[in-house]
């Protein structure tokens, strides 16, 4: 378990460092000016991101879908902007291509919408919903190779949509 933790948090200050994101500048900034490291920021956005959602406010909804909307559709464009090796086909979740991790993301989230706008008013009374959908979505955006996406993808899409099975 301390093994996967440390992990998870080196995958996320290696991404944070990146300089091929676009969040790169501001963590640099703010690492520069305030000389605390870009991971403790980080969480100190998480958990004041956390704070705002957690009561369910007005609000809640526009602040957890732009955080759900944001840096998906960034990385999503630039994909589609440049030409994708394709990874073999496996059952592991490390082996699930970009574009597949991308596009199982929009999917999910198009469905995750839907569902709100039919249930809005019953989720909005529902505890820590806003908060849950956040925390999936970024689960689902993180940028690596085994984030959330890839692994609705190897669990659910190759299990139940696979041409070889029908």
């Amino acid at each position: 378990m301390y093994a996967n933790v440390l992990s998870a948090l080196n995958d996320i200050d290696a991404a944070l460092r990146a300089i091929s994101r676009p969040w790169n500048g501001l963590f640099s900034w703010a690492e520069d000016r305030t000389g605390i490291s870009r991971l403790k920021l980080f969480f100190g956005v998480v958990c004041a991101t956390c704070m705002f959602l957690i009561p369910g406010s007005l609000y809640s909804a526009l602040v957890s879908d732009l955080l759900g909307f944001a840096y998906p559709a960034y990385a999503t464009t630039a994909l589609m902007m440049r030409t994708v090796e394709k990874l073999p086909a496996a059952d592991h979740r490390s082996s699930v291509s970009p574009d597949n991790r991308w596009f199982t993301y929009w999917v999910l989230f198009a469905v995750a919408l839907t569902v709100q706008q039919i249930f809005g008013g019953f989720l909005r009374y529902v505890p820590l919903f806003f908060l849950i959908k956040t925390a999936f979505f970024t689960w689902c955006a993180a940028p690596m190779e085994a984030n959330g996406a890839a692994y609705v993808y190897a669990v659910v899409v190759r299990r139940y949509f696979n041409a070889d099975k029908r």
